[in-house]
């Protein structure tokens, strides 16, 4: 599943530079995003737990659970994100049940990751 085709609209289309914030830990959410180019490292702590390169996505979590953010995203490289906030979340999970099983197997590999990082 290709999300960048999925939610691509130039309008949405947001972009930051190296080093830059995009979100950090606790504050509100209400969009995740998808990577057009670039790559974004997540961190807790100052520690890089995932970086996510094209056409992964990030801050699904938040949108589910509507809480704040648990970690912190910075933009590893330049780059182009699509945000996609909770209505339109909402909205593709009952059109394409595929975009939803989508999310459910990203969330998978980052909880199976995160248990191999405690075991080390």
């Amino acid at each position: 599943m290709k999300l960048p085709q999925i939610f691509s609209n130039p309008v949405n289309i947001r972009s930051f530079v190296k080093g830059s914030s995009i979100f950090s830990i606790g504050d509100d959410s209400g969009e995740m995003y998808v990577v057009q180019s670039g790559e974004v490292d997540i961190t807790i702590n100052g520690q890089v737990v995932e970086t996510i390169g094209p056409e992964g996505f990030f801050g699904e979590i938040s949108l589910i659970d509507e809480t704040t953010r648990a970690a912190d995203a910075v933009a590893r490289t330049d780059c182009t994100l699509l945000p996609v906030n909770r209505h339109h979340f909402l909205y593709m999970i009952e059109e394409m049940p595929l975009f939803a099983l989508h999310v459910m197997k990203g969330m998978a590999d980052r909880l199976r990751n995160a248990d191999r990082r405690t075991e080390q």
